[in-house]
Order: C-alpha cells, then sequence, then structure tokens
C-alpha cells in the first residue's frame, strides 16, 4: 500500500516537472514579446518615403525599433514553375526581422535596395515550387517580379516584399530596449509619428506578464504548501530545538514566498492606479483590455502578434496542468511512517511476536 502510494507520488511529480519545464521552454521562446507593441489603423496614415525619413531621424534619436507595412489579400502569385495561387502580399518599410521575428528558417531577408528580393512562408513555398526550401526561385505579385530570398515558417500563403516610397503604410510594429515600457507611451510615439491614435494596440508585454505569472503560480503553490507542512511539523516537536528548526524553514519559505510573488508580478506603470482609493480602476481596466482583445482578434493580426498570443496560450495550459498534477503529487505525498523501513531484526520480532 505504502510502495502504490509511493510509486503514484512519484509519478505525478515527474509528470509535473515535464509540464512545467514545458511552459518555460514556451515562455522563454517568446519572452523578446515583452518588449514589443504593435499598432494598427483601418486606413493608411504614412507613406513609404516618410517612414524612411523617420527612420535616418531613429539613428540620430533614442527611438524604438520602427516597422510598418501593408497588408493586401487575395493576392495573385505564379511561380517559374508555372503553378499558381491567392495568398497575402505584405509591403514593408523598415527591419523586417522586427515585424518576422524568429520566423526566419531558411535564407536571409532581403537587403535594404534589394527591391526584387522577398521572403516567403512555407506554405507559399509548398504551393509553388513542391519544396519547404524555394530560395533563389522566382515569383510574380502585381505585374512584378521577385527572387526569394528567405522562408519564413507558416502555413499560410505569404510573400512580403520592400515598400515603394508612394506606398500608403497603415500597420507599424514597436520594438523598446526594456520589457516595461507603458502602453500608453508606445501610443503617444505613434501619435507623433503619424498625427493619429492607432485604432487597435497588441500588448507584447500584458501577454508577457500572464505567461510569468502563470509560470510562476505551479512554483508559489508549492512555496505555499511546503510553508504549512513545516508549520504544522514544528507545532507537533516537543523538543524546543527541532521547534526552533521547523519553524525558522517555515520562515524562510515564506520569504521566498514574498519574494517569488514580487518577481512573477511585473506589470508596466499603466496597470496601477493613480490613487488606490479608487476602486473603479480594475474593473475598467479589466474591461478595456477585454473590448481591445476581442477588435484584435475579430480581425488579422500580424506573424508575430499571432505568435506571441499562441505562446501566452500554451504557456498558461502547460502551467495550468502542471499545478492540478502537483496538487495530486501533493494529496499522494507519503506520511512519516511511509518512509520508515524497519531493520530485518525487526521483521525477525514482529514474526515471533505474531507466532506466540
Amino acid at each position: 500500500m505504502r510502495k502504490n502510494r509511493f510509486r503514484t507520488f512519484l509519478l505525478w511529480a515527474l509528470l509535473t516537472l515535464a509540464c512545467w519545464a514545458g511552459a518555460l521552454a514556451v515562455f522563454l521562446g517568446n519572452r523578446q514579446g515583452n518588449q514589443e507593441f504593435t499598432g494598427y489603423y483601418d486606413s493608411p496614415v504614412l507613406t513609404g518615403k516618410e517612414m524612411e525619413l523617420f527612420i535616418g531621424e531613429r539613428e540620430e534619436e533614442d527611438l524604438p525599433l520602427t516597422v510598418a507595412w501593408k497588408e493586401r489579400e487575395k493576392e495573385d502569385f505564379s511561380g517559374n514553375t508555372g503553378l499558381t495561387c491567392q495568398g497575402n502580399l505584405l509591403e514593408i518599410s523598415g527591419e523586417m526581422k522586427t515585424l518576422f521575428s524568429k520566423q526566419l528558417i531558411r535564407g536571409n531577408f532581403p537587403w535594404k535596395g534589394d527591391t526584387q528580393g522577398c521572403v516567403i512562408s512555407r506554405g507559399l513555398s509548398r504551393e509553388l515550387f513542391g519544396t519547404d526550401n524555394g530560395t533563389e526561385n522566382e515569383i510574380r505579385a502585381r505585374g512584378e517580379t521577385y527572387t526569394v530570398r528567405g522562408i519564413l515558417e507558416g502555413e499560410d500563403n505569404l510573400l512580403a516584399v520592400w515598400a515603394g516610397e508612394e506606398e500608403e503604410l497603415e500597420n507599424f510594429r514597436l520594438f523598446y530596449d526594456a520589457d516595461l515600457v507603458p502602453v500608453s507611451q508606445a501610443e503617444e510615439f505613434l501619435y507623433q509619428m503619424t498625427g493619429t491614435q492607432p485604432d487597435r494596440m497588441f500588448e507584447g508585454n500584458l501577454y508577457g506578464a500572464l505567461s510569468r505569472f502563470s509560470l510562476f503560480l505551479p512554483v508559489l503553490i508549492l512555496g505555499a504548501l511546503a510553508g504549512i507542512r513545516s508549520f504544522q511539523a514544528g507545532r507537533k516537536q516537543g523538543d524546543f530545538r527541532k521547534k526552533l528548526c521547523w519553524y525558522a524553514l517555515t520562515g524562510l519559505l515564506c520569504f521566498l514566498f514574498l519574494w517569488g510573488l514580487e518577481k512573477s508580478v511585473r506589470l508596466s506603470p499603466d496597470y496601477f492606479p493613480s490613487m488606490w482609493s479608487d476602486l473603479s480602476f480594475y474593473p475598467q481596466l479589466l474591461e478595456e483590455k477585454v473590448k481591445t482583445f476581442r477588435k484584435l482578434t475579430a480581425l488579422n493580426i500580424c506573424q508575430a502578434d499571432s505568435r506571441i498570443l499562441t505562446g501566452t496560450w500554451k504557456t498558461i495550459l502547460l502551467s495550468g496542468s502542471s499545478l492540478f498534477l502537483e496538487l495530486l503529487a501533493y494529496g499522494r505525498f507519503p506520511q512519516k511512517e511511509g518512509w520508515h523501513f524497519y531493520s530485518p531484526l525487526h521483521r525477525i520480532k514482529e514474526k515471533r511476536i505474531g507466532k506466540i
């Protein structure tokens, strides 16, 4: 009975560690998103030439890395193999790698001035060229012929090229050096650059904060449960020195719990009220964020934002599974007597007493 209990505990504990390790891997892979914001506009607000002038000014000032683009849906593409299909065309001004963060799987991004270079998705590469590696092939779109320089992950048909000077741009992605930049600062920056507030705003640091807290939650709960057990064990001790040791351990666990709680909650100043007596601040904030999220998910978002959202949900799911398995393991934790092993001599004595 005791062995079965221990085996069950060990099984739940190993599954807990596996789920938490998976959540940690997803969180670390998605961590760069904490420094990124995306502003979406319903109509063009800047031209390619104006964007290039701004990029030149950025090198002289301490401004975030910025990329702008316009997306055209259901464009006709044809490859040098004779195959044709439809997909989305992105015309980009700025750094392509900022828009397609960690998505390049083969080749390179076209360099500045390479107006005939492009990157395509893996799905489009398969559709037109029958392979995952369609680099150096040619693709024709909107009367222009482009050479494929790199392949992006993703199964959707996507072609990304440099925007022309007269091309009108309507979406902007910002990359900051810090991960606690307020969204209000990013909105103000976009307003100064375009003269218009974005219709929708994607906050990478908000989803990063949700991922971070969900990742820490199983660890915090484990620390709290360990602290409770330690306190209960101290109360049962008759010896003063042992009782003191158990209480010291309880105090240490409490300190670690509070430290972990402080590290798990990392939000920008926008998420704290100017006056703590304002009880309506958080209900209004929650309503606003839910409304913004619905507006974002109702329309197309860029691949980088989609990647951040997917990573957030995966982290929350794996962390939640880890917490559930952790509670199951805690319920099967062997009691003190379960760890006591009798010596062979003690067993012989028990058998003799049983015979009498």
